[in-house]
């Protein structure tokens, strides 16, 4: 089996939102290769958006595990995860993965950033994006 490589990135259609407005987070894989988990972290102000869920893509089999989380810092990030119970198929290729949804509760600019990415493979290969 070929190592995990690759990286994932985050855009949305456009950067202005208004109240109430669903803010679509496209997730893409770019060069994947033997993916079988990804996760990373999304920082957000909770006075800014609210986490609505997430629609996979082109996700295969991969269990969504995802976790919207409040640190006792004060500091509110979603975890998008994806991991293979398993022996299946793994992620491949450049395509749309899943789509991130928050709702704006005031006017924004988007600017959120993910941080802390990996991407592991079958034999617990690790990358870092």
């Amino acid at each position: 089996t070929e190592k995990v490589s690759g990286s994932l990135s985050i855009s949305t259609p456009k950067k202005q939102y208004q109240k109430d407005e669903i803010v679509e987070i496209r997730v893409k894989g770019n060069d994947l290769r033997s993916v079988n988990a990804l996760s990373f972290a999304l920082p957000y102000d909770q006075s800014d958006y609210e986490f609505v869920g997430v629609e996979p893509l082109n996700m295969k089999a991969m269990e969504n595990l995802t976790y919207d989380r409040l640190h006792t810092n004060g500091v509110k990030s979603l975890y998008p995860t994806f991991v293979n119970l398993g022996d299946k198929q793994v992620l491949e290729g450049s395509e749309d993965l899943f789509t991130i949804k928050l709702k704006a509760k005031r006017k924004v600019t988007f600017n959120l950033k993910a941080v802390d990415g990996i991407l592991v493979d079958k034999n617990l290969n690790m990358q870092k994006f």
